[in-house]
């Protein structure tokens, strides 16, 4: 049986279309060839300071050309990459260190300072730097590729569709982030579902400015732009200025977009100079919104989708010839996925009554990384429930109707309302708390938090949000904090959080 490891194809790719363009990252540009030996001097390194097949590695970066070829060089020895989100706090990327077990950590000089608290809070055993600095008796890839010969080779490590790719994490619906595992096999079924559903070719130039710990970034074409031996553009940013510039200047043909990005779009009365884009990929944007931007860019595929970290990206797109018909639609499902509407005791539907959304497949994830009871909770015989409500037509199109009730999705980012409840109720005067995403008219929702204080207490609003910085990530911080008397709840106690979101008023 073929090996399954991913960059076998960057290899083909670098014989088939050695001079072809692969990769850019501002002025720095790869061929196919280039970055193929790139990629195997990498991989030596790693081997040379001690990383093996099966060890979990962290990788801690922006958006960069090093950054894509260091998952490439994990992939090539067949080491286990864990993208770790650098807008999380520190105490939350420690979590995930130690949750999954991660022995290495591979980090830009830009997160020098958060490499150090974290080599020291977690006893890594190695840590390897990609700049100028290292840190105890930690390597400098710097100084490896210097004793690594330019003509370097290293063998593809063997990889069966089930083995381990990568983990990535995800808040989720729980208070503590979890471990998606996405298999060799879950990429070659997304990599040619990519492929198939966005046609794409290897005259395709494919902006990437979601970050590269999101499966957006990874995977929404992210990494089968290589499988197309098309060219994959990363931008560190998500400012739409500076995306629309890129974009502009690269001759992109395709990319993603958060919703605020769209707005962006949106903003005065010159259309940017976006000729060569043929499609761009987004979702939960409302239909006004795409109608406006498909006034102004008509030539323009909007391909709306609906998927998770869980699913290793979408799992359909709504595909041009029903681009106009049916506006709202989320597609139907790639070749390869299958996707159930259910009711509460898990029976199938019929058309158009709304239900839970499951689904099972070979791009979806096998379950979570070292959580038993959240693969329990998640997965009935063979369907992954993905905890959405939304209904399918009687042509096959899947049509979202409500998000999990506790989420906050907040600029593309995914925000447990749990998380952020389990640290509010760890201030001194605070006796209870709930915490919802209110509307935003920039990030689509940001968290807001009641909160019951204890008798006597003088904590205020501004008190309990600084308390927040110091423990959680910027962005998760509640941007409204309420104090209260009490909270609505049910007949056995639990906060009914539907009526706080009915009664929310921002301010």
């Amino acid at each position: 049986m073929a090996s399954s490891n991913f960059t076998e194809t960057l290899r083909r790719q670098a014989l088939r279309r050695a001079d072809r363009e692969a990769l850019v990252d501002g002025d720095a540009r790869w061929t196919y060839a280039e970055l193929d030996a790139d990629v195997d001097r990498h991989a030596a390194a790693l081997l040379g300071a001690g990383i093996a097949a099966g060890d979990l590695i962290g990788v801690l970066g922006r958006n960069t050309g090093r950054y894509v070829i260091e998952l490439l060089a994990l992939s090539r020895i067949g080491a286990i990459s864990v993208p770790l989100n650098w807008r999380l706090h520190t105490n939350e990327q420690a979590y995930v260190i130690d949750q999954a077990g991660i022995t290495g950590l591979l980090y830009d000089d830009d997160f020098a300072a958060e490499a150090a608290a974290l080599i020291t809070r977690t006893g890594l055993r190695i840590a390897v730097a990609n700049g100028e600095r290292a840190l105890d008796d930690a390597h400098r890839l710097t100084d490896l590729l210097a004793g690594v010969p330019a003509g370097a080779r290293v063998p593809d490590a063997e990889k069966a569709p089930a083995d381990v790719h990568r983990l990535l994490y995800t808040s989720g619906t729980t208070a503590r982030p979890k471990g998606v595992i996405h298999t060799c096999g879950n990429l070659t079924a997304n990599h040619l579902a990519q492929v198939l559903e966005l046609e794409l070719t290897q005259d395709d130039r494919i902006l990437v400015s979601a970050p590269l710990f999101h499966v957006s970034g990874l995977e929404a074409p992210g990494l089968a732009t290589f499988v197309a031996g098309a060219t994959m553009v990363l931008t560190p940013t998500f400012k739409a200025a500076d995306i629309i510039r890129i974009a502009t200047r690269e001759r992109i043909t395709g990319m993603v977009l958060a919703a605020q990005i769209l707005f962006g779009l949106l903003d005065g009365d010159d259309i940017p100079d976006l000729g060569s884009l043929r499609y761009l990929l987004f979702a939960g944007v409302a239909p006004s919104v795409r109608q406006e931007v498909k006034r102004r860019l008509p030539h323009v595929r909007l391909v709306d989708t609906f998927g998770m970290t869980e699913l290793c990206n979408g799992v359909c797109y709504l595909d041009a010839a029903h681009e106009q018909t049916k506006i709202g639609a989320l597609g139907a499902p790639f070749p390869g996925v299958h996707i159930r509407i259910v009711d509460e005791d898990f029976q199938p539907v019929p058309p158009g009554v709304a239900g839970e959304i499951v689904v099972r497949g070979e791009k979806i994830s096998p379950g979570y990384w070292n959580d038993d009871e959240a693969n329990r909770r998640t997965r009935r015989d063979g369907w992954f429930l993905t905890g959405d409500v939304g209904r399918i037509d009687a042509e096959g199109y899947l049509w979202f109707v409500d998000r999990r009730a506790d989420l906050i999705k907040s600029g593309g980012e995914n925000i447990a309302s749990a998380e952020i409840e389990r640290v509010v109720a760890q201030h001194p005067d605070v006796s209870e708390v709930a915490v919802i995403g209110v509307p935003d008219p920039t990030w689509d929702e940001v968290p807001k938090a009641y909160v019951i204080l204890r008798a006597g207490a003088t904590a205020t609003p501004e008190t309990i949000r600084e308390y927040c910085r110091a423990e959680l990530a910027r962005y998760k911080v509640p941007k409204y904090v309420q104090i209260v008397t009490s909270l609505p709840r049910n007949d056995s106690g639990k906060v009914l959080k539907n009526g706080l979101r009915a009664a929310a008023v921002t301010g």
